[in-house]
């Protein structure tokens, strides 16, 4: 593997007893990419978010994160060298203000080299989150508590970000919003995003690429506008009458 790639998935499946939740799952992330990851629900999309974040071990395959093989490795080492992610269900302190949220993820993750308050200030500004960095998770709106997770998720070294439905049950100007913050991630960071929706019409704003999963394989990886007229893609994730994009 070169160092181009920020992660690398060869031939990866799960078995939960008798029931196949993915079969040889294959593909590459390139560094600094936006990248999408679709498909009907059952697909596999959150059992590999949890394999590559180390939740999960693989029944077989490998994953490497950056040139490094990191299969057997537990997810607090993983988050350590710079691999976060986020939850469907944003998980919140909501006994803490947001800004003791995002402190109590700085303080484990920040390098001994940079201070904590000058992490969650810096955080608080990129999620535009300072006018509410005193209020608590249950005053905010469901943008803003996204928001602070995918902060907390970001602290202290971040090299490759997932997000796991991070647009769900947002409006759609809020989602354009969050959208914009994290290709500015993205851009002014270097992070490397793979982001899981169901919303394709999301993901082509965001993306540079797409990758399919569908009866726990993947069926289509390529742009956007390639993808959404693949016609396995518009029979298995859209029905066959449908198309993503127009």
């Amino acid at each position: 593997m070169t160092a181009a790639f920020a992660l690398e998935v060869r031939e990866v499946g799960k078995n939960f007893g008798g029931l196949t939740a993915l079969r040889e799952v294959s593909f590459t992330v390139r560094e600094g990419e936006v990248m999408g990851l679709i498909g009907p629900n059952g697909a596999g999309k959150s059992t590999l978010f949890e394999i590559i974040s180390g939740n999960l071990p693989p029944s077989r395959g490998t994953i490497s994160y950056f040139g490094t093989d990191c299969t057997a490795m537990p997810p607090h080492l993983r988050r350590r060298a710079g691999m976060c992610r986020t939850f469907q269900k944003v998980r919140l302190f909501e006994s803490m203000t947001v800004e003791e949220n995002i402190r109590v993820a700085a303080s484990q993750c920040v390098a001994a080299q940079r201070s904590v308050p000058e992490e969650v200030d810096k955080i608080l500004g990129q999620m535009r989150l300072e006018a509410q960095a005193d209020r608590r998770p249950s005053e905010l709106t469901l943008a803003d508590r996204k928001r602070v997770e995918i902060g907390r998720a970001i602290a202290g070294t971040c090299r490759l970000l997932m997000l796991d439905e991070s647009m769900s049950g947002l409006t759609h100007d809020e989602a354009q919003h969050l959208i914009t913050e994290i290709l500015a991630l993205n851009r002014s960071f270097g992070i490397t995003v793979i982001v899981v929706e169901h919303v394709l019409s999301v993901l082509a704003a965001m993306v540079q690429r797409l990758v399919v999963l569908h009866n726990a394989t993947v069926i289509a990886d390529g742009a956007p506008t390639q993808v959404a007229n693949d016609p396995v893609v518009i029979e298995a994730y859209l029905g066959t009458k449908q198309k993503a994009l127009r």
